[in-house]
């Protein structure tokens, strides 16, 4: 069966620990676009996987759909301009998709939600128009159905509700400019990293801040690993780097050295590895979360974003002339 029903749903929806078995990583298939996509994301249960697909200043963008089964475009939805990063509601099939519509005189950044299974766009709606840097990250919380978005312009978190795109609130940033975002259901912490050497976390319940921590120098990415409760930190510095490993209060665990110029990253919390892609000498750096080491490195994958699908143990990377799969197997 599909992954064993996909680990029993996600090892019982989000609670309790899962182990398997380690294996090497290659390269199993590379899926051209038309142009460059932009931020994807994985929906382990569906076994779909969701792309961005910007038009660069056409009428509309897309969102890709590429059938996990097969490894090959099913579908492409067509959503406002503006479509950069996604984000996947195992919970209720469903994908929110956030970004900013450059190339319109009225600035302006909006958030899209599909359904899942019919690939119908259900509503759409605008969370800022104050111009600046726009969007540059989410998180959502498939519990409680909400989507913090980084917003980037207004200089704080925002909190939207995933059923209604309602704006229901922010959190505070201190002035910092947001980048990165990651999220664990299983503690209700965010965790926000900004292009500069701090990391927040969050308490979402009270929507306020633990701790801020002072690592790296120019951190642009993270991923949570919702069962050991680690995050992994890329500093997106020139020439060789690292990516920083915090544990669920925020303390600095490691350092770990990985292939130059780290950007995007994601984690499988089954396996306990984080995935890291490198834009300087492209390359994918595998990282063990149980000894925080490099188990391997696949070079020559060029990409900028990064998700997992435990599920069926394949790596998705977006950017440049497509989506590359990398399988555990």
């Amino acid at each position: 069966m599909y992954r064993h029903k996909v680990k029993a749903l996600t090892c019982g929806v989000l609670a309790g620990v899962c182990a398997v078995a380690a294996h090497a990583q290659s390269i199993k298939t590379q899926i051209p676009f038309a142009q460059s996509p932009a931020g994807i994301a994985a929906n382990s249960v569906t076994n779909r996987i969701y792309v961005a697909a910007p038009s660069y200043g056409g009428a509309t963008d897309s969102i890709t759909v590429i059938n996990g089964g097969t490894d090959s475009i099913s579908a492409q939805i067509p959503v406002p301009v503006g479509a950069q990063y996604p984000a996947v509601d195992i919970i209720r099939n469903r994908i929110l998709v956030a970004g900013c519509n450059l190339y319109s005189e009225n600035f302006s950044c909006i958030v899209t939600l599909i359904q899942g299974g019919t690939n119908k766009v259900l509503k759409t709606a605008t969370i800022t128009t104050t111009e600046g840097d726009g969007i540059l990250g989410v998180a959502f919380d498939p519990i409680l159905n909400k989507l913090y978005i980084a917003n980037g312009s207004d200089l704080r978190i925002d909190v939207v509700d995933g059923a209604s795109l309602r704006l229901e609130g922010s959190i505070s940033t201190s002035g910092q400019e947001p980048f990165g975002l990651s999220f664990n259901p299983t503690n209700h912490r965010l965790y926000a990293v900004y292009y500069s050497n701090t990391v927040d976390t969050f308490d979402t319940y009270n929507r306020n801040l633990l701790a801020t921590t002072t690592v790296g120098s120019r951190n642009v990415a993270d991923a949570v690993n919702w069962v050991t409760g680690n995050v992994f930190v890329t500093d997106n510095v020139f020439g060789p780097s690292t990516t920083s490993v915090l544990d669920k209060n925020g303390n600095v665990l490691a350092s770990v050295p990985v292939s130059e110029t780290p950007y995007g990253v994601d984690v499988d919390p089954i396996t306990n590895k984080a995935f890291v892609v490198s834009t300087g000498i492209p390359a994918l750096s595998v990282i063990s979360g149980s000894t925080n080491t490099v188990l391997a490195t696949l070079q020559g994958v060029s990409a900028n974003y990064v998700a997992v699908n435990f599920a069926s143990e394949k790596v998705y990377l977006s950017g440049n002339s497509g989506v590359i799969v990398v399988t555990e197997k």
